[in-house]
């Protein structure tokens, strides 16, 4: 009679402690090979993605097309010291300098009053004051008088000669991270495979799926950020070249380095750059610092509204979006366990620990493991919403929503780009295009409102249009409508609704597209940007609208085709439709309330 050799609940869960206590003790025995072991694997991970498209078209084995790629990395790697990191050291150098001057001149400097008009005059002595003794706290009272950077980048410096000393320390190290690299790249899809055979089968579907979710975390995360650090690197490089910019190119190097760090990271790159611009000005527009720093800044936000709207959805995806306090929390504790590397990788680890976080909280609840997100039935969300709002009026944008876009414009600036032909075909150039427009026009309607406090908007205008004639592009509005949206708002007109227009548009140009399509007897208000102190994405143009027609703003449908048109609805409290008939795209319409194909389709939904 044989005995039963199965291991009791309690012994099981007694051999996996032992495990995790000796895992945890025999790291911390060994923290020297961590950094390697990191740098071996996203080794591993780069040699790895041209792999297969390698093997398809020599037809080598996996070992032989690891060999080759990382014997091109290897010779890639070998030439930087002859080739690129002479000049680096000059570029940082030089940084260094220039960056001791800046803090020489924010810790002594008293601000004088800035004139914008005689009548308008801004002291901001007092509001420096307090920055500059949190700045002397911060920096300590030995750097009143800093002449070069080892003090002030004495902790970042310690923290990467670490890493450096027990990564790559010698030729011994560096083979070691070769070699190990080499046989991750070539093992690692044995190695998978042979780690899901010896998995149980009721348990493979679940632990598979969990592990296909933090795989392609970590997956969005490094491909995604390398791209998005090589792209806006590339791009902050050039702008401040072509502004003047002092040290463009290690201003380009902390963009992309930081790019690593979701969420603060793009505001973190803009400091120095608009700090250099403040202190030292341009070295050749004829700007003053303030108004140059400004510049710069415009500029700085610029680039990352279009990494927001256009780059890092498509690039980097969903899945490492994380709340910006829980990215500086991991920072700060990614630095204090692994120095860089721990900043660096802070955030695909808390993305990962919160997929199985999730997954291990649901297990123990006995719920299902994965939730399968639900298809609300819009249809009833909307007619709900509808009904308890007591919706009384609708509000349209012009361009893209009542008519057709700007395509002069848009083939405009489709022509200028025509140097990306080799990279882009013309229907991803024109894509480009009008993604390229959308992410400018919130800024564009930001800079607009500052002209208009200085009296200078109507100058912008004017040289607007000059510029248009003088390119050979119409200066008269497009009317062609959008197909339905006339009738469309007739039958809503005669459902009850009123109807207003809300528009960055002149005046003179609203009105002709109005009267060109024959809507402005069914319009009660129409709101353009003479007659708001801020335009869209504010609230203002939505509320004045909303006040001309006689009706509480929460009881307006403001319809448009772009992020700014949906934002501005929302912040004014009305409920914000999006329309995919102009600019816009599914993924800038995450706060809509609705989102259509055509404003003709609303009927349908009202």
């Amino acid at each position: 009679m044989s005995s039963d050799t199965r291991w009791t609940p309690f012994v099981k869960q007694l051999v996996v402690v032992a495990i995790l206590v000796a895992v945890v003790f025999l790291l911390s025995r060994v923290k020297v090979i961590i950094a390697p072991l990191i740098i071996a694997c996203f080794l591993a991970y780069l040699v790895s993605v041209p792999v297969p498209w390698l093997q398809r078209h020599t037809g080598f084995s996996r070992t032989a097309a690891v060999g080759i790629v990382e014997l091109l990395a290897v010779a890639v790697l070998s030439s930087l010291p002859v080739t690129i990191l002479p000049w680096f050291i000059n570029a940082v150098n030089a940084f260094g300098a220039n960056f001791a001057k800046v803090i020489n001149e924010l810790l002594n400097v008293t601000p004088a009053p800035i004139e914008i008009t005689p009548d308008l005059i801004i002291n901001l002595g007092p509001f420096y004051q307090p920055i500059n003794q949190w700045l002397r706290s911060v920096l300590g009272p030995e750097l009143g008088t800093i002449s070069d950077m080892s003090s002030l980048f004495a902790p970042f410096a310690s923290g990467l000669t670490t890493v450096l000393k027990g990564a790559v320390s010698g030729v011994v190290w560096f083979f070691v991270i070769l070699v190990v690299g080499f046989y991750i790249a070539r093992d690692g899809p044995r190695f998978g495979r042979y780690v899901a055979e010896r998995v149980p089968d009721p348990w493979r579907p679940e632990l598979g799926r969990l592990w296909r979710e933090i795989a392609q975390i970590w997956d969005q995360f490094v491909r995604g950020q390398v791209l998005l650090g090589i792209i806006v690197g590339g791009v902050v490089w050039l702008l401040m070249s072509i502004l003047g910019v002092r040290n463009a190119p290690i201003l380009g190097v902390i963009s992309a380095l930081l790019e690593f760090v979701p969420s603060i990271g793009p505001v973190l790159a803009a400091i120095p750059g608009v700090a250099f611009a403040l202190v030292l000005g341009s070295s050749w527009l004829p700007l003053p610092n303030l108004w140059f720093a400004l510049l710069v800044t415009l500029l700085y936000v610029l680039i990352q509204q279009v990494e927001n709207l256009y780059l890092l959805p498509r690039i980097v995806g969903a899945r490492i979006r994380l709340h910006p306090a829980v990215v500086i929390i991991g920072a700060f504790a990614g630095g204090a366990l692994g120095g860089i590397l721990g900043i660096l990788l802070a955030a695909p680890t808390i993305a990962g620990a919160r997929a199985l976080g999730g997954y291990t909280l649901r297990k123990l609840f006995d719920q299902e493991p994965f939730v399968e997100p639900e298809v609300p039935d819009y249809r009833l969300i909307w007619g709900e919403t509808v009904q308890k709002r007591a919706v009384a009026a609708i509000l349209f944008d012009i361009d893209g929503t009542l008519v057709e876009t700007d395509d002069a414009l848009l083939r405009s600036v489709a022509r200028r780009i025509d140097f990306l032909s080799p990279l882009m075909s013309e229907a991803q150039r024109v894509t480009f295009a009008r993604r390229l427009i959308m992410a400018l026009e919130g800024p564009a309607n930001l800079l607009v409102t500052l002209l208009d406090r200085i009296h200078l908007d109507d100058d912008a205008y004017r040289l607007r249009h000059w510029f248009r004639r003088t390119s050979g592009m119409s200066d008269a509005p497009c009317c062609e409508s959008i197909d339905g949206v006339t009738d469309a708002m007739r039958e809503l007109r005669s459902r009850g609704y009123l109807l207003g227009i809300v528009t960055n548009r002149e005046r003179a140009e609203a009105e002709t597209v109005l009267h060109a399509v024959g809507v402005r007897n069914l319009v009660g208000a129409v709101v353009t940007r003479e007659d708001v102190r801020h335009m869209k994405p504010h609230p203002m143009p939505v509320q004045m609208a909303a006040q001309q027609l006689g009706v509480p703003a929460d009881q307006c449908i403001m319809v448009g085709d772009t992020v700014v048109d949906v934002r501005a609805g929302k912040a004014a409290g009305a409920l914000a439709v999006g329309v995919r008939s102009g600019f816009g795209q599914d993924g800038d319409f995450n706060e809509a309330d609705l989102l259509l194909d055509s404003p003709a389709q609303l009927v349908l939904w009202l």
